[in-house]
């Protein structure tokens, strides 16, 4: 410090703006890195958002492929070593190609997807949320984890696994 009293205020000065703009970015910085939220929704940026309503259309066709026993259409959408575990806690293991051999399901459900969250790593994609399907005697909700696979330009899915909600009725 400089023995000039016009100095030494100056530089109190300096160093207070400064350190009170190191202030500021670091907490606009922390604020950055914060997820934006509306209420109690998750606001998705343009890609992140994309991505979840491609990955849950994706989800509903392959579910009406199911149900109407296309299963020419389920080979399109799933890898071909695909895995499913039940809610009851068996696994089923995709053996060959479906086409011709999935039979249609009488009864028909309606199925929609709450509360998604869907993360990227690189060519995978991981979507949970809680699955409702409705029928004309019963709801049932259940925690899903889907995993997808990047293909070329195109997701697959990889691997499902379901769990029984509680309170069904």
């Amino acid at each position: 410090m400089s023995s000039d009293p016009l100095f030494a205020s100056n530089e109190i000065n300096m160093r207070t703006s400064v350190l009170a703009a190191i202030t500021v970015l670091w907490g606009a910085t922390l604020l950055a890195q914060q997820p934006v939220r509306d209420g109690n929704a998750l606001l998705l940026d343009d890609g992140s958002a994309k991505l979840r309503n491609e990955l849950e259309a994706l989800h509903a066709r392959w579910f009406q492929a199911f149900d109407s026993g296309d299963g020419a259409a389920m080979d399109a959408m799933e890898v071909d070593n695909l895995v499913l575990v039940m809610p009851d806690g068996s696994v089923w293991k995709k053996s060959g190609r479906r086409a011709g051999k999935q039979p249609k399901r009488g009864v028909v459900s309606k199925r929609s997807l709450n509360g998604v969250t869907v993360r990227q790593f690189g060519d995978t994609a991981i979507l949970t949320g809680i699955l409702r399907t409705t029928t004309a005697t019963k709801t049932e909700n259940g925690g899903t984890t889907v995993v997808f696979v990047r293909r070329g330009n195109t997701w697959r899915i990889a691997s499902v696994h379901w769990s029984p909600g509680k309170g069904n009725k």
